[in-house]
């Protein structure tokens, strides 16, 4: 029985899951929008289902049923791909779409990026920045392949995660503040300050636990949507902020000095990991570059 369909009609499928359109696909493939609204109606009456919920001014959403064939298509291609050798790459994906954690993101991916490119020319990169629970979203719904993220809050999903780093939680303050002449901070000198977290759900829950965890409840919590408003906020004296990212310089965006010290307490470190669907979900490209993000691991 022949095949009843094709390697092409999975590239412009996966294509519609990345971009969230027909319209934006099509752009992406440079190809025309029927070409790409073609392929998928074929897809779905082979399939018998339809891949996408269509909602009125919204970006296609991916059915179960698409997401089952997303991995599968994937799969497919990179094997393809493989059997057809080294003459065979025109059968691969040449792109790459990749989410990271908004906060490691400036500190990890580019040089993950830079060195990947090295021994990878031609690939097509889309990335993605978001919050924990974004990054959970992009990789289970298609339109990221893996991510550079926190493996707080995918633990005991389908996502696999595969550690890259380790980071330790700490508390920054400007360089005026009482505490900063103590080379370890106790929870229980933060009771009273002004405490300043990011305001993403896991982010908190991370935080707030650990106060939680030793039967301390902070009297004030300021909550910020970014890493550099932290970071401005805590140097200009409003508050103690927390964190596990640490950027190489500790000053924030006005030329102001932070201050850092660990903890007292010992806590669970924040694992830095490569986050995906499995193996055999990813394409050759994305294959190559957890290859390469592992040997960059540090030992």
């Amino acid at each position: 029985m022949p095949i009843p369909f094709t390697l092409r009609q999975l590239e412009y499928f996966i294509s519609v899951v990345e971009h969230g359109s027909v319209t934006a696909a099509a752009a992406a493939r440079h190809v025309s929008q029927p070409s790409i609204s073609v392929a998928i109606s074929d897809l779905e009456e082979v399939i018998g289902q339809k891949l996408f919920l269509r909602r009125a001014g919204q970006r296609l959403a991916i059915s179960e049923a698409g997401r089952r064939l997303l991995l599968r298509a994937r799969s497919m291609l990179a094997q393809a791909a493989d059997i057809a050798g080294e003459d065979g790459r025109w059968l691969e994906s040449n792109r790459l779409s990749i989410s990271c954690f908004r906060d490691i993101g400036p500190m990890y991916l580019p040089r993950l990026l830079t060195r990947f490119a090295k021994t990878n020319p031609g690939v097509e990169y889309r990335m993605i920045e978001g919050d924990l629970a974004e990054i959970r979203a992009q990789l289970l719904d298609g339109r990221s392949e893996i991510a550079i993220t926190y493996a707080t809050g995918l633990a005991g999903s389908e996502i696999e995660l595969e550690p890259i780093d380790a980071l330790e939680p700490y508390a920054m303050m400007a360089e005026a503040h009482p505490l900063v002449d103590q080379g370890t901070i106790p929870l229980e000198a933060l009771r009273g300050e002004r405490v300043i977290i990011e305001d993403f759900p896991i982010t908190l829950d991370y935080f707030l636990g650990i106060f939680r965890a030793h039967q301390i409840e902070p009297d004030n919590v300021q909550k910020v949507s970014s890493f550099e408003m932290q970071r401005g906020l805590v140097a200009s004296g409003w508050g103690v902020g927390l964190s596990c990212v640490r950027p190489m310089s500790d000053h924030s965006y006005d030329g102001s000095v932070l201050v850092c010290r660990p903890l007292a307490t010992r806590e669970d470190s924040q694992k830095i990991v490569v986050a995906h669907l499995g193996l055999e979900t990813l394409s050759g490209v994305a294959r190559r570059f957890r290859q390469s993000v592992l040997a960059a691991a540090p030992a």
